[in-house]
């Protein structure tokens, strides 16, 4: 079989980039498993989800990663630098797969559907390898890639998101209350990277998009539900700065226990002091004083759990303590 390739070889190891469809490449390529070879296999199972969900993915996108494979072959006798056409074997199973397994299967999956697309896989074939090199390269490939962190993931979403949806006015939130002066996380919100003192898109994302669908605040325009939170966060912060726990707020622990008890802390609110003004909530907050951290540590969802349930205790006899003097 004649293809047209690239040749980049070097440090004594044929490097050749080329592609090739997925259905003529499929039966030429094998993947070496630990469970079935374990002499000589270094690949895990294969994860049929995953490859069914790539060739779902490859209906209308690409895939530019290249299938990593190695051969037997010596190429420099193989590969015509004149007209850069490289002859490599059409024996079944010439060509060993270090990396790409699902990118192969999948698109197998994908050219063999009724009406399926010709998927062209760009290929980039090694030789000279030993086993040794061959596990090597397995190795650098799948354990020194960095993936890319989830709070960055989210950040980037911001291009792909329909107007108006959850995920749409849970960004301009991010972006709004870590910009405005007066939010109390104006600054201490960070769109790339998790740290002390700074709060990521992760905790962010779980903790308001539960409210956000919450009969309180769903039919609200952004501009009210901005307001709402921000006077929330406001009368939460304004506590803890009294408490001298200011840090408090940018845990994620913490943050996500807080919006928890949102739609108590705006019952009371209502009940109490008749709005949502950010005094209001420092009024029902006054509630943190008597919450003993120190036993509240863990990051889990059980010390969240836990630190969830404590909150609506102090709120509950809060409530019925006011609620009382009122009255008398």
């Amino acid at each position: 079989m004649e293809l047209k390739a690239f040749d980049l070889s070097r440090a004594q190891t044929g490097f050749y980039l080329s592609a090739l469809d997925a259905k003529a490449l499929f039966p030429l390529c094998r993947v070496e498993r630990v469970s079935t070879n374990p002499e000589e296999g270094f690949q895990r199972q294969l994860d049929a989800p995953r490859a069914r969900r790539i060739a779902k993915y490859l209906e209308d996108r690409v895939i530019p990663g290249a299938i990593v494979l190695s051969t037997k072959a010596e190429f420099p006798s193989t590969f015509n630098s004149q007209n850069g056409i490289l002859t490599i074997s059409d024996e079944p199973g010439s060509l060993l797969v270090i990396d790409g397994q699902h990118r192969l299967f999948g698109a197998k999956i994908a050219a063999d559907q009724k009406d399926g697309p010709n998927v062209v896989l760009p290929i980039c074939i090694l030789s000279g390898l030993s086993i040794e090199d061959e596990v090597q390269y397995f190795i650098d490939i799948n354990s020194t890639a960095k993936g890319v962190p989830k709070t960055l993931r989210i950040e980037l979403t911001k291009f792909l998101v329909t107007q108006d949806s959850i995920d749409d006015i849970r960004l301009r939130l991010f972006k709004d209350l870590n910009s405005e002066p007066d939010s109390p996380l104006c600054g201490k919100l960070s769109a790339e990277t998790k740290g002390q003192g700074y709060l990521s898109h992760v905790p962010f994302e779980t903790a308001i998009n539960k409210i956000l669908v919450s009969d309180r605040l769903k039919d609200l325009e952004y501009s009210q539900k901005k307001a709402l939170i921000k006077n929330f966060l406001s009368g939460v912060y304004n506590v803890l700065l009294d408490a001298e726990l200011a840090s408090k707020l940018t845990q994620a622990a913490f943050f996500v226990a807080i919006f928890r008890v949102f739609e108590k802390a705006c019952d009371n609110a209502l009940l109490l002091r008749g709005n949502f003004k950010a005094e209001s909530f420092e009024y029902i907050f006054e509630a943190l004083h008597r919450v003993n951290f120190e036993y509240h540590t863990g990051t889990n969802e059980e010390a969240i759990s836990n630190l969830e349930k404590d909150l609506i205790d102090k709120l509950d006899v809060d409530k019925k303590s006011k609620f009382s003097n009122d009255l008398f």
